[in-house]
């Protein structure tokens, strides 16, 4: 079973990825494609550190979003995770647009 994400850890993958408002899959992948290219080492813009917390930031968000499409008990998890919507299957950042 995947551990348990923190709100700490899933708003600082959001804040490294710079997402804000409703989050779905589709958004989180074209953004960071976006800062894939800006970072990666081989580019002129190239920053290893800033490439790797944000496959990092990526990762946890994917792995999490693909656990709680299939895995959660609604009333525990909406205590535990309260920027997710299970519904919609959108996450929130927690930021207003």
């Amino acid at each position: 079973m995947t551990p348990a994400i923190t709100l700490e850890a899933f708003q600082q993958a959001v804040d490294i990825l710079g997402l804000v408002g409703k989050i779905d899959r589709q958004t989180v992948r074209q953004v960071y494609l976006l800062l894939c290219r800006e970072f990666h080492p081989d580019m002129p813009t190239g920053d290893h550190a800033k490439f790797q917390a944000i496959n990092d930031a990526y990762e946890l968000i994917e792995t999490y979003m693909n656990h709680f499409r299939f895995d959660f008990d609604e009333a525990e998890f909406t205590k535990q995770y309260p920027l997710f919507n299970p519904f919609t299957g959108l996450w929130t950042s927690g930021k207003i647009d």
